[in-house]
């Protein structure tokens, strides 16, 4: 071999390596992957089209450090009349374990009527991401998403619902810079499934957790309250934002259009509140 061949061998190998570690199972060698599989098989196929409706939306990608890219879209901040604005911010989705990012753009315009690019990444191995199912993966992921993302705008804020909101508090945990997040049914805890607790989202509570707001549904039929309350009575305790809905199911299921509408009130009445420009 010569030198430039031997470099570029060894360069695999290490890139290899790394991904290796990255994609480990960390919640047992045959139910981490299995259980990604079966929620992965319920969610839509990719189809670009169901979020390019809008010259607003654009497909965009990420990197990560092992090489894998991550596909999605971005909600460009726009006005009433539909002209792009400055962004005060961007909003950071992490969605549910059964989602994928060209079926829930579209309902977020809320969010970039509000002043916010809005972005929405399908996890890897989901849709057209690239990479295995894994959650030591996923939340790498999203710390390298939001560290990359927090370099190019002033304001951060973080949404993760359901298995993103486990997903966004484990990002927090590890000290990403964050403005607000919203966690919306979250599980709290992911060891009583054979998964380390340090992954447990409860465990991943900042000791100020005051810039976070936790929504719960008392009509979840997805996560049951013993599945959701440990994180947000917690959460409460160290100054978070809560919210136990009285008529609120899991994200995206509600019973009622009143119901759905609400929940949006809520995220959308949160993050507007986040001042304008650097603090």
């Amino acid at each position: 071999m010569n030198i430039p061949t031997t470099l570029l061998f060894l360069f695999i190998l290490v890139s290899n390596a790394a991904a290796d570690e990255r994609e480990k199972t960390v919640c047992g060698s045959i139910q981490e992957p299995f259980l990604f599989w079966l929620w992965s098989l319920a969610a839509p196929k990719p189809d670009k089209n169901r979020a390019l409706v809008s010259p607003l939306i654009e497909q965009t990608h990420f990197t990560t450090s092992d090489n894998k890219i991550l596909r999605g879209y971005r909600y460009n901040s726009h006005n009433k009349a539909e002209n792009r604005t400055p962004p005060k911010g961007y909003v950071l989705m992490a969605l549910g374990n059964a989602m994928i990012a060209d079926q829930i753009i579209t309902s977020l315009k809320y969010l970039s009527l509000s002043g916010y690019d809005v972005y929405i990444y399908d996890y890897r191995g989901y849709a057209n991401s690239e990479g295995k199912r894994r959650i030591n993966a996923i939340i790498e992921d999203y710390k390298e998403i939001i560290t990359s993302l927090n370099a190019k705008y002033d304001k951060t804020l973080l949404y993760g619902i359901s298995l993103g909101g486990a997903v966004m508090m484990n990002a927090i945990g590890s000290g990403v810079d964050h403005d607000a997040a919203l966690i919306d049914s979250s599980p709290s805890r992911f060891s009583d499934f054979g998964c380390p607790e340090r992954v447990d989202p409860v465990n991943n509570l900042p000791d100020d957790a005051s810039k976070i707001f936790v929504i719960t549904g008392k009509k979840d039929q997805v996560l049951n309250s013993n599945m959701t309350a440990p994180l947000r009575v917690e959460a409460q305790k160290r100054g978070a934002k809560v919210l136990d809905g009285e008529d609120l199911s899991h994200p995206y299921m509600d019973r009622s259009l009143d119901a759905h509408n609400a929940r949006t009130k809520l995220i959308q009445d949160y993050f507007s509140k986040m001042p304008d420009g650097p603090e």
